[in-house]
């Protein structure tokens, strides 16, 4: 991706901003854990990133609109010398222009002075976009949070308006350069899972499957954009286990819901292996049943319905399928096995911007994930691809991911 699309993504946001109003963009603080952590890891807030391709602490973006005057100011840190000798080297006003394609930058001690401006001229401000999403009451408040206070307190007759609705607009279809990003994203995750079923085994740990993975996509410049889950046997009955601490025993199963990043896009995919390379019987009655469930997701998720119709077809399915092989005598007693929903999109977040209705736009990418958890049985399947979907239709970017029972057991050859 080029400037050129950081340019265009604020072009449309601005033309959604209502006249005589502004909109700032956090890219967020660093979060000290520990007494001894030092400035990275650091996650950039993903609107700000979306909007300039830069993933650096402490800047600040700012848009305003008034009548056929608009305007674009990126704000960043001056450059620490004594930072740069210990951490990092910062960025200088030129390459944070040529990165964002934003040619008007200043330092951000420079921030409140601009933005105090831009509520009188060039005429009298009435809105101020500023971004928060669903979050826990507990929670810090985010810079944006946090500014939000203090607008309300200087400038009374200001509204507020959260951004979020547009940037599900703007963020949940994708454009050619994010499928693009997410494309190469699952291909490192299918290459990574290929590498690491070459090592499984009775007798391995799961924090060994965990590391060859996580040592596949770090020798490929990526890593795990979130915490990957490796549950073997019951282990896998837990939706977001992560303990890792279990020795795999000859006839296990292995979940493996893992990802990787590129440009900060990210990819989901779960495969579920037979540690031995084999699947017994009851294994993979179990793992047909999940696959069916799939194919049937994949069949119904389109443009234009909401993940709620592709999730019911998926419990239908296991309705009649589970009381054939007599877990279940009531349909209605599905949600034992099965208690997540089909999916979710995906992008610069795990979980993607996306309505509270979960309709699924065109160019959107989609997530198709159903699973089983028999803890009864001490096993635990899941199956999930990420689609592109298109008024022409599915184009699914894993689906070369070996994910058939007998493809999977082909990866042990």
């Amino acid at each position: 991706m080029n400037a050129e699309f950081f340019t265009e993504n604020r072009r449309e946001f601005l033309r959604q901003m209502e006249d005589g109003s502004a909109a700032v963009f956090f890219s967020g603080r660093f979060q000290r854990n520990t007494n001894d952590q030092l400035t990275y890891p650091f996650s950039v807030e993903r609107n700000f990133y979306y909007f300039t391709g830069i993933d650096r602490d402490n800047f600040i973006l700012m848009l305003w609109k008034y009548g056929e005057r608009q305007g674009t100011q990126l704000f960043i840190p001056p450059v620490d010398e004594h930072y740069e000798k210990w951490q990092a080297r910062m960025l200088r006003p030129q390459e944070a222009a040529a990165l964002s394609g934003i040619a008007e930058v200043k330092y951000n001690y420079q921030f409140e002075e601009e933005f105090a401006k831009r509520m009188f001229t060039p005429g009298p401000c009435r809105k101020v976009y500023l971004f928060t999403n669903i979050a826990e009451m507990h929670e810090p408040f985010t810079p944006s949070q946090a500014f939000a206070r203090r607008v309300a307190e200087l400038y009374p007759s200001v509204q507020i308006e959260n951004s979020l609705p547009r940037m599900i607009q703007l963020r949940n279809p994708k454009k050619p350069e994010e499928i693009e990003e997410i494309t190469r994203a699952v291909n490192l995750t299918g290459e990574a899972l290929a590498h690491v079923a070459g090592f499984l085994q009775p007798g391995i740990w799961e924090y060994q499957i965990k590391a060859h993975y996580i040592h596949y996509l770090s020798m490929q410049g990526s890593g795990p954009r979130f915490r990957s889950v490796v549950a073997a046997a019951k282990n896998a009955t837990v939706l977001h286990y992560n303990d890792a601490g279990y020795q795999c025993q000859d006839g296990d199963m292995v979940l493996m819901d893992v990802g990787a990043v590129s440009n900060w896009y990210v990819s989901d995919v779960t495969r579920t292996f037979p540690i031995n390379g084999r699947f017994t019987p009851k294994q993979r009655e179990v793992y047909d049943i999940v696959y069916e469930a799939l194919e049937i997701g994949l069949d119904t998720i389109r443009v234009g319905i909401s993940e709620d119709v592709v999730n019911a077809a998926i419990r239908r399915h296991y309705g009649k399928a589970l009381k054939a092989i007599g877990l279940i005598t009531e349909e209605r007693d599905v949600e034992k096995y099965y208690f997540h929903g089909s999916g979710h999109p995906i992008g610069l977040d795990l979980h993607d911007l996306r309505d509270a209705d979960k309709i699924i736009p065109e160019n959107c990418v989609h997530t198709v994930e159903p699973g089983l958890y028999i803890a009864e049985w001490g096993m635990g399947v899941r199956i999930e691809d990420n689609v592109v979907v298109t008024s022409a239709g599915v184009q699914n970017l894993s689906g070369h991911i070996p994910k058939t029972a007998n493809d999977v057991e082909n990866l042990f050859q």
